[in-house]
């Protein structure tokens, strides 16, 4: 009762988000557009935060747009994700599949870049080159400036979606069977 009375600057940013989360579902959405849920969180709070959005989903039968870079997050709470790059759905996949087995370049390097206790030994991948000017986008795949295995084709035309495997989709020439160069990316 006396959060009710209370402004936002008298709460902690784990209260706050709770109060939009609550403030949100009032409405009884069908969809609930999460972006950055658990930022500025501290670990402990982030879990809880999670572990409400997990209880709302299923007692709401609500589902979740969850707009984020942490990619612990997504692990954690969500069935299918759609990797964006510069604006551009990249790949898009189950999430169990996207983490095991992530096929376009960039998907790759993200989740190479993720720190593991059991490759601490391992150098961390990073992509290399810089993020582009998206007044002025690249041509074809906004990737493939920064990309090491773009094919002639890639800054011409921009790539369609290919399924891959089941519910599992790739924009990247590097998969379509048009290009007889491809070598289907592994």
């Amino acid at each position: 009762k006396g959060i009710l009375k209370r402004y936002p600057h008298e709460l902690s940013g784990g209260m706050r988000q709770r109060v939009m989360i609550s403030m949100a579902l009032s409405c009884n959405p069908k969809l609930l557009i999460a972006d950055e849920p658990t930022t500025a969180l501290d670990v402990t709070i982030q879990a809880q935060i999670l572990d409400l959005m997990k209880i709302l989903i299923k007692k709401f039968n609500t589902s979740i747009l969850m707009i984020t870079h942490d990619l612990g997050v997504i692990a954690e709470l969500c069935e299918r994700v759609a990797v964006m790059y510069s604006g551009n759905i990249v790949e898009n996949a189950s999430a169990e599949d996207l983490f095991k087995n992530p096929r376009h370049p960039y998907t790759k390097g993200l989740i190479g870049s993720i720190p593991s206790l059991e490759k601490r030994d391992q150098e961390l991948i990073t992509i290399r080159g810089m993020v582009p000017n998206l007044i002025y986008p690249p041509s074809g795949c906004r990737f493939h400036p920064r990309c090491d295995y773009r094919l002639e084709i890639c800054d011409k035309v921009k790539p369609n979606n290919i399924e891959v495997d089941d519910k599992h989709f790739v924009a990247c020439h590097l998969f379509d069977p048009k290009y007889k160069n491809s070598p289907k990316y592994q």
